[in-house]
């Protein structure tokens, strides 16, 4: 009983010190984003003006949303837009920053020197440098258009050619956008107990089904994140087309207008937070108890199955010893038998 109080009261003191290191950024989150996100809430449902008396507040309801979507002609094109992109940017982001961090994680010639030219775009990627590449049309280097299989797609189905071009088209920018995820998958990869590749070879598992059976399932997690990171990533920058028209609403009706500005912030994060629970349905861990048989456990596996194999060699020995027993003995009584007929003769 001493040892578990003593045991709790450390877990307590490590949680209080752990809270303690939290403290500030759970004051900063309350202040500079709890806050301001309920407040935006708060605006969308009046009308705002800025004049010489102050701010004024007028209640008018659902009527910011109302002009959002059914009196301004470009939000809805905007979404619309933004919903293709991040279907599009973040499933080819996910799968090139796996097949990259799987590549880089090998034991390669230039191995760290491959590492810094994959992570380098991050550390340049800024607005000015995002704006100066989509402006001197850098971003854009496959064309597919006439290519006889993505015609063939395009007629099959416009929806489905026009995500496959997006892609190649934006190929550049897409693999820009790798640099973090990357390093969060090489991350994941080198935290891998080792001892689950060894116990697959051991039981003559191919570098396939390694893949499939240990790799990617331990990696969910991992991808879990790299996706949120994603959403959340392209959602603010101007690659998304609905990026820009966010930044100026709020910066245009700062004055007059800011309500609308709110309900305009509000419906974009409301979408974002959308991805982010499609990503965490998908990529979820959904059983809470993962069983991993230890390496151990293999090899006593293994231990006895060559043990049976031994026995049946042994046994079948064991047949052979008594087949050649019994074929001495039938020898013998047939040599006895022509002695005993030779004397009789």
């Amino acid at each position: 009983m001493s040892k578990r109080k003593k045991v709790s009261k450390l877990t307590q003191n490590a949680n209080k010190s752990a809270y303690l290191f939290l403290l500030p950024w759970l004051i900063g989150f309350v202040f500079f984003v709890l806050y301001p996100f309920f407040y935006t809430i708060y605006l969308s449902f009046f009308y705002v003006v800025r004049d010489i008396t102050g701010w004024t507040y007028t209640w008018i309801g659902l009527g910011n949303y109302e002009t959002a979507f059914f009196r301004n002609t470009q939000f809805n094109p905007l979404i619309l837009d933004f919903l293709v992109v991040e279907m599009t940017y973040v499933p080819a982001i996910l799968v090139l920053s796996l097949i990259l961090s799987l590549l880089l994680n090998t034991n390669i010639k230039f191995r760290a020197g491959f590492r810094m030219i994959y992570f380098f775009p991050v550390v340049v990627l800024s607005g000015p440098v995002m704006t100066q590449l989509i402006n001197s049309d850098s971003t854009t280097r496959i064309d597919v258009t006439e290519i006889l299989v993505f015609r063939m797609i395009e007629n099959f189905s416009p929806f489905i050619a026009d995500l496959i071009g997006s892609i190649f088209n934006n190929f550049t920018m897409i693999l820009w956008f790798t640099g973090i995820p990357i390093i969060l998958f090489m991350n994941g990869l080198q935290k891998m107990n080792s001892q689950l590749y060894e116990a697959a070879q051991i039981d003559g598992a191919n570098s396939w089904q390694i893949l499939w059976k240990i790799t990617l399932p331990n990696l969910k997690s991992t991808a879990l994140v790299v996706a949120i990171f994603s959403v959340v990533q392209i959602a603010i920058f101007q690659v998304n087309p609905i990026y820009s028209f966010v930044v100026s609403t709020i910066t245009s009706n700062y004055a007059k207008g800011l309500g609308f500005a709110g309900a305009i912030v509000l419906v974009y994060s409301l979408l974002v937070l959308i991805f982010v629970a499609i990503a965490f349905i998908l990529l979820r861990d959904r059983d809470k108890v993962i069983y991993e048989e230890s390496l151990r456990e293999r090899k006593e596996r293994m231990r006895l199955k060559m043990l049976k194999l031994q026995e049946q060699r042994n046994q079948k020995t064991l047949k052979e010893l008594i087949k050649d027993k019994f074929n001495q003995l039938k020898d013998k009584l047939k040599k006895k038998e022509v002695d005993a007929h030779d004397k009789q003769a």
